[in-house]
């Protein structure tokens, strides 16, 4: 039994260590990764969950395994759409193992994970705690397992100190992998965000309009630079100069959503990106940035400092040819000079 259990503990944790560092380091590079996420999440759990399966606790025919626990992150990290395919797939797969009188629990198991996921899944995302929402989602899922076992089987000393030993190890994996998530996650953005402003970076900002061009989707791009900055570090410190570094980032961070994203691309220059939104409409979001930025007050940071105030200039274009892209980068970049050229502080569209 220890020999199964351990065999089944080392699979789930060369398997999710395994997928989060190909996702942390080579996953955001492949568009087909993220295009097909649902397709690709799905096979994944289920070719871990057959993994289980063969090393699972065979006693009197049941078979005992971590495929519980597999789903309980599954719904926490990949949501209801890929655990319930997972936990279909995964009933035909046991079929495999062969028809006996153990195979009733198994597609009746099945069945309830399928239509009881999607709901647990509503219900712990109101609970605020992640390592909380595992541990319910591991002990439902566990719990169902338990209650046909009891009923259809009959036999219930047997199944307590099976089960009680499953509900002690998947507590230890829970907190075990949630450690290994929080610390991948943390190199993750390391490698993806600016360490000062905490915006993406830009590797991040190029893998964007890399996947944008590739799926020819239109959208808008801004080149935004801030104006003198070269005398917030010469005229006071490098420090004022992270300080509004720091207060523009925040307030170009307050405009992002599934739609809108920023970057920062160089010293004082950052980058937006409007996906599927008419110019006419990113122009306005943009006039919003510029004059929001300028309510940026640096003074009440400072002790008795005069700092001129903080300006941002914005060059825009709108994408919708994709055979050229450097060309779209020029022309925002042009757009950029010409915002400067005209006097700093504003908006200027590409021709």
């Amino acid at each position: 039994m220890f020999i199964s259990i351990l065999a089944n503990m080392s699979i789930l944790l060369v398997s999710l260590y395994g997928y989060l560092s190909y996702y942390a380091n080579y996953g955001k590079f492949h568009s087909f990764f993220k295009a097909n996420e649902t397709v690709i999440n799905s096979v994944f759990v289920t070719m871990v969950g057959t993994l289980l399966l063969y090393f699972a606790i065979v006693v009197g025919g049941a078979r005992y395994d971590l495929r519980f626990l597999l789903l309980a992150f599954t719904v926490k990290y990949f949501g209801a759409k890929v655990s319930v395919i997972s936990a279909t797939s995964l009933m035909f797969v046991r079929l495999f193992w062969g028809v006996d009188h153990h195979i009733s629990i198994a597609i009746i198991y099945s069945l309830m994970l399928v239509i009881m996921l999607p709901v647990l899944k509503i219900f712990v995302s109101k609970l605020k705690s992640d390592i909380i929402q595992l541990l319910f989602l591991n002990y439902c899922c566990l719990a169902m397992g338990n209650f046909l076992n009891v009923i259809i089987l009959h036999n219930p000393l047997k199944d307590i100190q099976i089960y009680g030993f499953l509900y002690v190890i998947s507590t230890i994996m829970i907190f075990i992998f949630y450690f290994m998530i929080n610390d991948i996650r943390r190199m993750q953005k390391q490698s993806s965000h600016d360490y000062l402003t905490k915006m993406k970076n830009r590797s991040e900002f190029q893998n964007k309009i890399d996947m944008l061009v590739k799926k020819e989707k239109v959208f808008s791009l801004a080149i935004l630079d801030i104006d003198y900055f070269k005398m917030f570090n010469d005229s006071f410190t490098h420090l004022v100069g992270d300080l509004v570094l720091l207060e523009v980032g925040k307030v170009f961070l307050s405009f992002e959503t599934d739609k809108i994203n920023c970057y920062r691309i160089g010293g004082e220059e950052f980058a937006f990106t409007f996906e599927q939104t008419e110019l006419r409409d990113v122009e306005k979001e943009l006039e919003k940035i510029r004059l929001t930025v300028q309510k940026i007050n640096i003074n009440t940071l400072l002790s008795n400092e005069e700092v001129k105030e903080v300006t941002v200039s914005i060059g825009v274009t709108h994408v919708s040819t994709f055979s050229d892209v450097d060309n779209f980068m020029l022309r925002a970049d042009k757009a950029l000079y010409k915002a400067k050229e005209s006097g700093r502080n504003r908006v200027v569209v590409s021709d």
